[in-house]
């Protein structure tokens, strides 16, 4: 058995070199997900390839129907030999609907076979006989050395639960949900038999299907290096911040802030940020809420000019409305410009808006983790903003599964003052380094955050 390419791009490195050969493979999912899209741009990537790829659609349409329904894809190739069965004939028995594919298969001696949908064939017989069906259709597929794709409308139950998924060499399951607005569709390698030795198939990718066909979005993965990370401290942009982290962040650390609406979250990553451009290293803004004017224009205010910084291609910034958000893709676009700029700090505004695509909070840990550790091998150091509706103090800290992975924590609070309200900062963790556990006062003044005086020792 040898790989060949699946014509998908970054499918054959999830399978480690490709599909197999000689192998059935089920392509299965629910209606509309994507899988004769899939099946038919691995064929017409083959076929370009010079290799002889046989279509066989199980249809109603007319061949002249059929022929225009392909060619709405634009990645169709034409030299690929399309024989399609009539519906009509999946009633009969299934020694005839055999011979049929066999006597297809036989005049055209294909190196890559589609057959589009499997599922229908049989369909009324009883369980007994399809059951033999499928067994007689494997073993007919021994007597060919054609790398064969099937497509199913089969429930994730079913991928796993019946027959035709354990008679075949590999199964490819495409599942899309729906969160507000959006689909997301996902792929996952259920199994297959014979991939390389660098196959990655434990996990699930996310996929898009565009005008070209279907796009993968691969996971990032974290760099090695043998580097000693945190070596040197970077300051805040505020002088009494970096007295309570004695000297500042450990460079290509991820810091936390974390407060409610209004204590200022944004101003402290903005400082962050403009105390690394002040010094010539570039940055990195990552936005879901405000766009890019207003930001610019916010920081207007503060004596901040965003603007020149953008034009000398020292700041970048990435805008992403949470509802339309591929947050794998969203990495992808993230790592994309980190390698362009050599970007030093990163702030990551408003982490909380993931959750609407990402609701599932060991999902939304690990996508985070991902980047994050991305983005340390990278030399860069992150700030991470995340709202929360409530006070917080040490011990009821909200949102602990992003909070784990940071290495420091800044809390900002709203403190009853009596008369009115103060707001209050301290630094909760700081790992591999002493820090100040004290609560300190802030304002908001006219250049962003100001800490006043010194506080006292609880909320």
């Amino acid at each position: 058995m040898k790989l060949c390419p699946s014509g998908i791009a970054y499918l054959d490195k999830i399978l480690g070199g490709g599909l197999p050969k000689p192998s059935l493979v089920l392509i299965a999912g629910s209606v509309g997900v994507g899988k004769t899209t899939l099946a038919l741009q691995s064929l017409s990537a083959a076929a370009s390839n010079g290799e002889k790829a046989l279509y066989i659609p199980i249809t109603s349409q007319s061949a002249e129907k059929l022929v225009d329904y392909l060619h709405n894809y634009t990645f169709f190739n034409d030299n690929i030999i399309v024989r399609p069965v009539d519906r009509s004939t999946t009633e009969k028995d299934p020694l005839t609907i055999l011979l049929d594919i066999g006597t297809i298969m036989a005049s055209t001696n294909p190196d890559r076979v589609v057959i589009n949908p499997l599922t229908t064939l049989g369909f009324g017989f009883p369980v007994s006989d399809i059951r033999r069906f499928n067994y007689s259709f494997d073993a007919m597929l021994q007597d060919w050395s054609a790398q064969t794709l099937v497509t199913g409308e089969l429930s994730r139950l079913e991928a796993h639960n019946s027959i035709l998924p354990h008679i075949v060499d590999g199964v490819i399951y495409l599942d899309q949900r729906t969160i507000g607005n959006r689909t997301i569709r996902k792929m996952h390698i259920v199994k297959m038999r014979g991939v390389g030795k660098t196959s990655d198939i434990t996990r699930c990718y996310e996929f898009k299907i565009e005008q070209e066909g279907i796009r993968i979005f691969p996971k990032l993965e974290p760099l090695k290096s043998d580097r000693q990370l945190g070596n040197h401290q970077l300051s805040t942009g505020i002088k009494g911040l970096d007295s309570m982290m004695h000297g500042g962040i450990p460079s290509q650390s991820t810091v936390l802030a974390i407060g409610g609406p209004g204590t200022g979250k944004t101003l402290l990553g903005l400082q962050f940020i403009m105390a690394g451009l002040e010094l010539g290293e570039p940055g990195m803004i990552i936005l879901f809420e405000e766009r890019e004017d207003q930001l610019i224009y916010e920081a207007s205010r503060m004596g901040w000019d965003l603007k020149g910084f953008m034009d000398s291609g020292l700041l970048r910034m990435i805008y992403a409305y949470p509802g339309d958000i591929s947050p794998d893709e969203h990495n992808l676009e993230i790592q994309s410009n980190v390698e362009d700029t050599g970007v030093k700090r990163l702030l990551y505004d408003g982490v909380y808006n993931l959750e609407s695509v990402i609701p599932d909070p060991v999902e939304l840990r690990e996508h985070i983790r991902l980047l994050t550790d991305f983005l340390k091998y990278k030399d860069i150091t992150v700030m991470l903003t995340n709202e929360v509706s409530k006070k917080i103090a040490p011990g009821n800290i909200p949102g602990m599964s992003i909070s784990s992975i940071a290495d420091a924590i800044i809390m900002l609070n709203f403190t009853d003052a009596g008369d009115r309200f103060d707001r209050t900062l301290s630094v909760l963790k700081l790992r591999s380094s002493q820090h100040d556990l004290s609560v300190r006062n802030y304002i908001i003044g006219d250049h962003g955050i100001e800490i006043v005086r010194k506080g006292f020792d609880g909320i």
